[in-house]
């Protein structure tokens, strides 16, 4: 992404209205935003998103929450971030770094994949299992994959987990937009290199692709996946090439670190995942009764939870905010 225009968050503009209003549904956020009549009207999606940061930060600290995150537009180069190169944990979200090394060592040679190792990729990136990641990550090298990962897609502030356990690697909203950037790149670059009338094999970066477009609404371990990118697409418009439509989609969930929820929503979206949208939020545990104890996550599935559910219900509000239904037809965005 070099040479590219970037944004981050920094003098806001003035904005005379911000309504975000979280229904019972993780899905239904109406969102309403009015800026100054002086301000032109935005004349690019990375502008438009950028427009909208200030209010969105605002929001989410309401709600006892911090967000960073970074959108990129492929075909222009623009980017946009908030606290984009703040290193955060990764949750569920290193899953892409153990696909990667998977493909990896399959290429060149060191150690050949199986079609045991393709079935737990499968189940690793579209239901988010985390038995699969786990034997995937201690048959790969475990927490030395993931400098190795960094290396190749020049992720400067990912760093392996101290503990060892992959769910703790640490990444930043900027690094994960630059992997799904270069991952994208890679999928081009075989489909340019492909001779004329020969259908071949999915490549590593389609097959990784492919998995991260067959998300599931729930994941293996019972919780909700639907909150962020779907809620905000919709799980219908996964993978038709349409301006609303999910091309890929990794999610991350984990409590409770410093009595916190993480939850991170990042993809691929409009014709040919022309979009990257990467976003973080770390919200307090919270209960409307003022109970203090945390939720038990180790031991219990716990999507039905009210501070994970106000925590995902964070996400997707703060999604829609940065892309508000209807915008996604609108002129810029095709």
């Amino acid at each position: 992404m070099s040479g590219s225009r970037v944004r981050e968050a920094g003098r806001r503009r003035p904005v005379l209205a911000l309504v975000i209003a979280v229904l019972t549904s993780a899905t239904a956020v109406l969102v309403a935003m009015a800026t100054e009549p002086e301000e032109s009207a935005a004349s690019t999606p990375a502008d438009m998103v950028a427009e909208r940061l200030g209010a969105v930060e605002d929001w989410a600290a309401s709600r006892q929450a911090r967000v960073s995150l970074a959108f990129v537009d492929r075909a222009t180069g623009e980017r946009v971030g908030l606290r984009a190169e703040q290193q955060v944990l990764t949750a569920s979200v290193a899953k892409l770094f153990i696909a990667s090394q998977l493909a990896f060592l399959d290429v060149t040679g060191e150690r050949a994949a199986t079609i045991e190792d393709d079935a737990l990729l499968d189940a690793m990136l579209s239901a988010s299992d985390d038995g699969a990641a786990t034997v995937l990550w201690d048959a790969l090298g475990g927490p030395d994959l993931v400098g190795a990962v960094a290396g190749r897609y020049g992720l400067s502030g990912t760093a392996a987990p101290v503990d060892g356990l992959w769910w703790h690697t640490s990444t930043t909203a900027s690094d994960i937009a630059q992997f799904y950037n270069q991952l994208l790149d890679e999928r081009s670059a075989v489909v340019l290199r492909a001779l004329p009338g020969i259908r071949s094999e999915p490549n590593w970066a389609d097959r990784i692709l492919g998995y991260l477009g067959q998300w599931t609404e729930v994941g293996a371990d019972g919780y909700d996946q639907s909150f962020g990118l779907p809620a905000a697409f919709g799980a219908g418009s996964v993978g038709d090439g349409s301006v609303g439509s999910l091309g890929a989609l990794k999610q991350g969930w984990m409590c409770c670190v410093d009595a916190q929820w993480i939850h991170l929503t990042t993809g691929t979206f409009g014709p040919g995942s022309r979009y990257i949208l990467v976003v973080q939020a770390t919200e307090d545990v919270q209960y409307t009764d003022g109970t203090e104890e945390l939720p038990d996550t180790p031991l219990e599935i716990v999507a039905d939870d009210e501070s994970a559910r106000h925590a995902r219900e964070t996400v997707s509000g703060v999604v829609a905010a940065l892309i508000p239904d209807g915008m996604l037809d609108g002129d810029g965005w095709s």
